[in-house]
């Protein structure tokens, strides 16, 4: 072997790479919903073990800013913990890297979802604690998806009307709506920080950032219709998403192909990569459009591949007459506000307070009480094995 010939990439190997993909797919279509979830969660602590590890100084103060009760099988005094909180909402600048990078930490912490960057808008917020200071949960909106039929149906938008019209800029989806365990499952807590992700810091921030007053918000849940949002009377339940979204493969197997398709398929990626004339922002799907071309490519069809896993559709109609804005029979000046969402806070607090300490005495006098937090920083160089083993009974808490 030459001397330079000792630092030529390895050729691609189509057959063996393509063998790959498919055992990899065929490995994800053996999970359940849970079991996908928390692998992709294992994957991303455990990608880069020696990044990850450098960060348990992090992990550790993370850790120690979620707020907890003092001792929750205290029944006398986390009541009292429970009516002493006073939640509010806290923005990140946008421009700072540092913070960003904070949160984002967080959110891989205690979300049992992998998180990915979605492109164009994202305004990320915290949910804490005034008087300890301590983080209850985090929110992150972006940028509406372009079709979900549920929603669209609802509002009775058309194309023109999302896009042409520019509609779709006055709608936000939830990205991230997480909160902290254990206030999560033994308090209602993911109700609380669902009903703050319509609260007028959160509309506030919208309008000061991109111009555009935010009539309504979008979410779904991972597993299915029956959800943390089931009766918050800030979100209405729509339906649920007909579940053929193709499987996505574990990203190194991902990136090898994407690399292939930039060499072999580079035109069509390009046009992947670009927005529509006539459309605003960055395009959205594009991992999905990638991974539609990857099936192409390999010769396989992407109908054998679907995870068929229903996700449950909400919808937060802001204002009487939203829908009606959004379809463009009315002008911006117009809008009037709902109530409930006027009255901001203090309509949550009074909503929900009561609903967590009934919560809270349920499960105390059962004795179902789970006072653990949930904290992904202890899978970093743990086996698959032992991760599921130690966390797949938490997903979904």
């Amino acid at each position: 072997m030459g001397f330079d010939s000792f630092f030529d990439e390895p050729k691609f190997n189509f057959d063996a790479e393509r063998k790959k993909f498919i055992d990899n797919l065929d490995y994800l279509k053996s999970m359940s919903v849970q079991e996908q979830t928390l692998y992709k969660k294992w994957q991303e602590f455990n990608a880069d073990v020696y990044s990850m590890t450098q960060k348990a100084s992090k992990f550790k103060r993370i850790n120690n800013s979620l707020w907890c009760p003092t001792d929750i099988d205290n029944k006398e005094q986390t009541i009292k913990e429970i009516e002493a909180l006073e939640p509010y909402v806290e923005m990140l600048e946008q421009g700072d890297a540092k913070d960003n990078e904070t949160w984002t930490l967080v959110r891989r912490l205690i979300h049992t979802m992998e998180f990915t960057a979605n492109p164009g808008r994202n305004l990320k917020f915290y949910v804490k604690d005034r008087p300890t200071n301590k983080i209850l949960g985090i929110i992150c909106m972006g940028s509406d998806v372009t079709s979900l039929g549920a929603r669209d149906k609802f509002i009775g938008w058309t194309k023109d009307n999302k896009f042409k019209d520019g509609k779709l800029k006055y709608t936000s989806i939830g990205t991230t709506i997480c909160c902290a365990q254990p206030l999560g499952y033994n308090f209602l807590g993911g109700k609380l920080v669902a009903t703050l992700v319509t609260s007028s810091v959160v509309r506030d921030a919208w309008k000061k950032t991109y111009g555009q007053t935010l009539v309504g918000a979008s979410t779904t849940s991972l597993y299915g219709i029956h959800s943390m949002y089931n009766g918050i009377p800030h979100w209405k339940t729509l339906g649920e998403s007909v579940g053929r979204v193709a499987l996505k493969p574990d990203n190194s197997t991902y990136e090898v192909w994407v690399d292939w398709l930039k060499e072999n398929r580079a035109s069509e990626y390009k046009i992947m990569n670009t927005q529509k004339e006539g459309v605003a922002g960055p395009p959205t799907g594009i991992k999905q459009k990638i991974i539609g071309m990857i099936f192409k490519a390999v010769g396989v069809k992407s109908s054998n591949y679907q995870h068929g896993f229903k996700r449950g559709i909400f919808f937060a109609d802001i204002y009487e007459n939203g829908k009606e804005f959004l379809r463009g029979e009315i002008e911006e000046a117009g809008l009037k506000m709902k109530p409930k969402y006027n009255d901001d806070s203090d309509y949550i607090m009074k909503w929900w307070k009561p609903k967590a300490i009934r919560r809270y005495t349920k499960l105390f006098d059962e004795g179902r009480l789970k006072p653990e937090k949930l904290f992904y920083g202890d899978i970093v160089g743990k086996t698959w094995e032992e991760t599921k083993e130690q966390y797949l009974g938490e997903v979904g808490r």
